[in-house]
């Protein structure tokens, strides 16, 4: 943030010798990355303890035999990872305001609340744009010189881009209920390297319309140049934008410019097919969401931000496949396979206005669950009433989430274990995900800033974590269970039982607690050590 190249150059070339960074650098790809399991061209999925640490002690950048990186080995991953570590801090530190795609504590929702920061109480035009996919396209020698780092790391990141480590990096967004803070396996480092490339973009744009396109209109050209600059908005996840304007004009010239930018910075096209221009009060979609201005009895303008008609199509298809292949499976099971997809979709969407769209959700799925139930004609339960008492039952009380609530049409099933014991599910219904408000992210707010009580709280609300999850990391401030560390957005958190089931722990929350996943890791082996010997006290294992 001083500007002071030759103290970050050395700070850099400190981490990448450092045993620590890259011991986590193969802990990250080996054991922490959600495709860690996935193998490279090698065919190889996992290592052993003794060679991650053999990998450890040898990783190091250079120039390397250059291999195609459709797939890259695990050295591949932990050389791209520890090059991440090396740069990720530096560019947290400068990146734009408004670009939220694919960095650590940023998500959808926080470009969601900047456009509606930015829409609220007034009608704009809205130039709704993407880059051509095809990422395999960028301009190297553009994307190393903006890079401007030192000798070694530029070598590197030169050999990754010829051998094609940039291609096939697009369209991760399109199924908004994964997870979005995930990038490709096939690039460790491409989602930084693309946002790299693009960064630029939105200063550029608000200088130019500020300095020269007010002016040359004759618009505005006694207000401030702090003021003309306000009058658009650039929002920016990975490679598709948002840009505000107040009139069409504006819009159509901004993109022209973000054209010939993309074109000179990046070697990048706009992708025609997915640019369009649209005025608020007739609505976009964005992200998953329709947002649009509605005009109010008194004349003003107010903003609806719910899930876009395209994002329930989806959802419905997608619960009906499942239980056209579950037909047979026990209700149980199909609540197993339907209730993360459900709640995980109704958890993405709750930071708006969802309530009347998450009730018609809930009944065309129960239609769909409905079917399935009475096309069961199981011995001894051939009416419909039988088959509703056993499926729907009569006046029963469920709690989600910590409140009650009594549903007569809720699906449930049971299962017995292996000890014998009946246990019991059911389906919660959309609209028991109740819609909160989402605060954005502070404006040049990073996970390295060191400001622990910040993250903390931000994990706790906002992180896409599970309830107990986030539970468990208020009731421990914030921190690890186990090593005592402040969780961070870059972590994966992991829900443990403190005395282990197979020794007759609870599922309840005074003995579950959250760790680090790879806290969690030795945690179990401790565990299983101890059941195996039959030899256990929660005190050693705590």
């Amino acid at each position: 943030m001083e500007g002071n190249r030759s103290k970050t150059n050395a700070i850099q070339r400190r981490i990448l010798g450092s045993l620590d960074a890259r011991l986590m650098a193969v802990r990250q790809v080996t054991m922490e990355n959600r495709r860690h399991n996935t193998s490279g061209v090698d065919k190889v999925k996992q290592i052993s303890h003794d060679n991650k640490m053999k990998l450890a002690s040898k990783l190091k950048l250079g120039k390397s035999e250059i291999r195609s990186l459709g797939i890259p080995i695990i050295e591949d991953r932990a050389k791209q990872m520890l090059a991440k570590l090396v740069l990720e801090p530096e560019w947290e530190a400068k990146f734009e305001t408004n670009s939220y795609g694919f960095r650590p504590g940023r998500s959808c929702h926080d470009a969601i609340a900047a456009i509606f920061l930015a829409l609220c109480g007034r009608t704009r035009y809205v130039l709704s744009a993407d880059t051509q996919p095809c990422f395999g396209r960028i301009d190297h020698e553009k994307l190393l010189n903006k890079l401007n780092t030192f000798g070694l790391m530029k070598s590197q990141i030169d050999a990754w881009l010829k051998a094609g480590i940039m291609v096939g990096y697009a369209d991760r967004t399109d199924e908004v209920t994964q997870s979005m803070e995930c990038a490709l396996q096939e690039g460790v480092i491409s989602p930084l390297l693309a946002n790299i490339a693009l960064h630029g973009l939105e200063q550029h744009v608000k200088e130019w319309y500020a300095k020269e396109w007010c002016l040359l209109t004759g618009r505005d050209a006694f207000v401030t140049y702090r003021d003309r600059r306000r009058q658009v908005s650039v929002v920016r996840y990975a490679d598709k934008f948002v840009v505000t304007a107040p009139e069409r004009a504006d819009a159509e010239a901004i993109q022209q410019i973000i054209h010939v930018w993309l074109e000179k910075e990046t070697g990048l096209k706009l992708s025609e097919a997915k640019t369009s221009i649209v005025y608020t009060i007739n609505g976009f979609e964005f992200l998953g969401f329709q947002i649009i201005s509605l005009k109010q009895p008194d004349g003003k303008y107010k903003l609806r931000i719910h899930p876009s008609k395209t994002s329930k199509v989806r959802l419905i298809q997608r619960t009906h496949a499942i239980i056209h292949v579950n037909r047979s499976a026990s209700s149980y099971v199909l609540i197993q396979l339907l209730s993360s997809r459900i709640i995980g979709w109704a958890n993405y969407f709750r930071y708006s206005q969802c309530q009347k769209d998450f009730s018609k959700l809930d009944y065309t799925i129960f239609n769909q669950l409905r079917a399935w139930v009475f096309r069961r004609k199981s011995k001894g339960l051939r009416s419909r009433t039988k088959l509703q008492e056993k499926y729907f039952p009569l006046g029963k009380k469920f709690i989600f989430r910590g409140k009650f609530y009594c549903n007569n049409w809720t699906l449930t099933g049971q299962t017995k274990d292996k000890k014998g014991i009946i246990k019991e599910n059911f389906l919660p219904k959309m609209s028991w995900v109740e819609s909160i408000q989402y605060v954005k992210i502070k404006e040049n707010a990073s996970p390295y800033d060191g400001n622990h009580l910040y993250w903390a709280q931000r994990i706790e609300k906002y992180s896409g974590f599970s309830y107990r999850t986030c539970k468990l990391v208020r009731s421990q401030q914030g921190k690890c269970a186990r090593c005592g560390i402040h969780f961070t957005p870059m972590d994966v958190i992991e829900v443990d039982y403190i005395i282990p089931r197979a020794k007759g722990g609870l599922d309840h929350y005074s003995n579950l607690q959250a760790l680090h996943n790879h806290c969690h890791i030795q945690k179990s082996q401790i565990d299983r050590a101890y059941i195996i010997n039959d030899d256990f006290d929660v005190g050693q294992i705590h």
